[in-house]
């Protein structure tokens, strides 16, 4: 099942202002100082925050409705977030991931 109804996103630089949803700055694999910008600029996504935060402020319930909150069992939602959540890893290309706000 996919849950994220993009293209993996990709460099596509300043040039064209309508080439679509694209890195227009971060090329991965451009060196820069000897190193690749990826080894330069280590993004990560924290799991917590990214899925699992329910968007809930002081006045009222969290507002965030997510694909995978249609199971009703913990463990099958469970596997759906964590399904959705490397899908959406890949499509953005990062190669680092962290639980809640960093890893130590």
């Amino acid at each position: 099942m996919s849950y994220w109804n993009v293209d993996k996103i990709k460099y596509v630089g300043t040039k064209d202002k309508k080439s679509g949803l694209g890195f227009q700055y971060y090329n991965p694999d451009e060196v820069i100082g000897g190193k690749k910008m990826r080894d330069w600029l280590r993004f990560a996504v924290a799991y917590w925050h990214t899925f699992d935060q329910r968007l809930v402020d002081p006045f009222g319930d969290g507002t965030a409705l997510r694909p995978y909150d249609k199971y009703t069992d913990p463990m099958d939602q469970a596997l759906a977030k964590v399904d959705a959540a490397f899908e959406f890893y890949d499509k953005l290309g990062v190669d680092f991931l962290c639980f809640h706000d960093r890893d130590s």
